[in-house]
């Protein structure tokens, strides 16, 4: 090899003319000049090289009678994860915890009070389960089922002597769901089933019992605010109660609605009596001189004005000194009269804008 790591030209021809001379090929001119190294091939294509006869045959009895060989475990390729996959991951095992502590905290919210931590976590579970209840009907029982569960509440947190915000918080909600339970099911009576009217009539007044009893015993806001809750439950009753009445009539609804419902039409129609004697309802009050019920449980005060529940603005209170006086019911559409439990102040109902009584 030259200094550029080739082979010369001259020997790449001697290495030829030695190939061609160990093969028996026709020599050149010159070709005696490889005798020697000839000799040299024929001396080693003569000899004898390798094992002999015995030695191959023991040696092919050792490979034929030898153990298989055991195959090499081979461990399966670890997939490296990308920082994709890891961040995927724990993503899922996030959620999994959230899913793990959220079920947990539902099951421990089920006897959570207003003011409690939980209570948010038991809104929210009644909230969702709104959200999968699509019949309408059942969609506005539920309503009123969580309202009852407020009342509930509030007898509750009174016996423990909770603070008026708690209460306030009760009221509120229970407030939310008595509209939207009243106004769902009313537009659900008038339009499929009148049935279920005198049942709303019904539990509107048993919350109005209720709160009436509870009443004394909230404090501050709370109390006044109980008052405007049970107006809102007396109206309530009536619209019902005025639905219910005109079930038999031509026009049942006027076509227009509140937050209540469907607003009962004013057109003339044969007198229905009155659902309240419906035979089945059993009433846990006591009568009055008047013939008016008031809360069980609670005191009967001597002189209390009462006053007329329509969907339009209530009539103001007897002011204190005279006696009670009841509007009577025209004879195309039967009322009830509902008593309150004290001569209510000046109070304006959120939930129905506009309105007031006092």
């Amino acid at each position: 090899m030259d200094g550029k790591g080739r082979t010369p030209r001259w020997r790449q021809t001697e290495h030829e003319r030695f190939a061609r001379a160990v093969e028996g090929g026709p020599q050149p001119v010159g070709g005696d000049s490889f005798a020697e190294e000839l000799a040299v091939v024929e001396l080693l294509r003569g000899m004898d090289v390798g094992p002999d006869a015995e030695t191959r045959e023991r040696m092919r009895r050792r490979v034929l009678t030898a153990p298989p060989q055991e195959r090499p475990l081979v461990l399966p390729s670890v997939r490296r994860v990308g920082a994709r996959g890891r961040l995927a991951v724990a993503a899922a095992a996030v959620l999994c915890l959230l899913m793990s502590l959220g079920g947990m905290s539902v099951l421990l919210s089920r006897d959570a009070l207003p003011g409690d931590p939980l209570y948010g976590v038991k809104r929210t579970a009644e909230g969702a389960s709104l959200g999968l209840t699509f019949d309408d009907e059942s969609r506005a029982l539920k309503h009123l089922e969580f309202a009852a569960s407020r009342v509930t509440e509030m007898e509750t947190l009174a016996d423990r002597g909770a603070d008026s915000a708690s209460q306030l918080t009760a009221l509120a909600d229970l407030d939310a769901d008595a509209v939207e339970g009243a106004r769902q099911l009313t537009a659900y009576g008038t339009s499929s089933d009148k049935t279920v009217l005198p049942s709303l009539r019904d539990w509107a007044l048993d919350q109005y019992e209720k709160l009436g009893t509870l009443r004394p015993r909230l404090p501050g806001d709370a109390g006044e605010h109980a008052d405007t809750t049970m107006w809102l439950l007396a109206s309530i009753a009536q619209r019902a109660h005025d639905l219910a009445a005109r079930a038999s009539c031509a026009a049942v609804v006027s076509g227009s609605s509140d937050p209540l419902g469907p607003v009962p039409s004013k057109d003339d129609c044969s007198a229905v009596a009155d659902p309240r004697t419906t035979p089945g309802r059993e009433s846990s009050v006591n009568p009055t001189p008047s013939g008016l019920p008031v809360p069980s449980g609670s005191a009967q005060p001597p002189v209390l004005p009462t006053q007329s529940v329509t969907p339009g603005l209530p009539s103001a209170p007897v002011p204190s000194g005279q006696p009670g006086t009841s509007t009577p019911p025209s004879p195309s559409k039967p009322g009830i009269t509902i008593p309150l439990p004290l001569p209510l102040p000046s109070i304006s109902l959120p939930l129905l804008p506009g309105i007031s009584f006092g």
